[in-house]
């Protein structure tokens, strides 16, 4: 009974036959981001893309957001996971600082992977953190486009058999922003 009186109400309500008046000279003019100096991309919170090496040290996808932005600085916080060979994946998670204006980006950060390198003849599994910096470049496209050219390092902090302390690497990226 108590729902059908809150049914009858609401029917009532949108149902009043109020008419309202519409004022046709009032207009609402929203910014496009189209015809702003910044890219479409500079309003995007949320960045994906697909890297060659780089930070996931193979061949990975990556999830960006955007915490805090500032006119020419901005700090993410990013996920990912990547793999060399599809029995080693290596979930990531690290944050960097995008400085710049418009279209044009430094990127310096620092991303730290857990690897899981599968041993295929004996069965086991070693498990490990590496971590590495990142020195690079990225683009972004007025339609949202990202392109990126990273200077990723590793190094072997957790004592990691990596093959070293210091690894050079690198990579790309391609992906968009939303």
């Amino acid at each position: 009974m108590k729902n059908l009186g809150y049914l009858l109400l609401l029917v009532l309500l949108f149902n009043s036959g109020v008419n309202a008046q519409v004022d046709t000279n009032f207009v609402i003019v929203k910014p496009s981001k189209r015809n702003s100096d910044r890219p479409s991309s500079a309003f995007d919170k949320n960045s994906i893309y697909f890297e060659l090496l780089g930070s996931t040290y193979g061949i990975g996808v990556s999830y960006e957001r955007k915490i805090v932005s500032a006119p020419d600085v901005t700090l993410n916080a990013r996920i990912g996971v990547g793999s060399l060979l599809i029995i080693n994946a290596a979930p990531t998670v690290g944050f960097n600082a995008l400085i710049g204006d418009k279209k044009s980006f430094l990127e310096i950060g620092f991303n730290a992977a857990r690897t899981y390198a599968l041993e295929l003849f004996s069965g086991g599994a070693n498990t490990y953190w590496v971590g590495n910096p990142i020195l690079g470049y990225r683009l972004i496209t007025n339609e949202g486009l990202i392109f990126r050219i990273t200077f990723s390092p590793f190094i072997n902090a957790f004592n990691a058999d990596i093959g070293g302390d210091f690894i050079p690497f690198g990579g790309l990226s391609i992906g968009k922003t939303f």
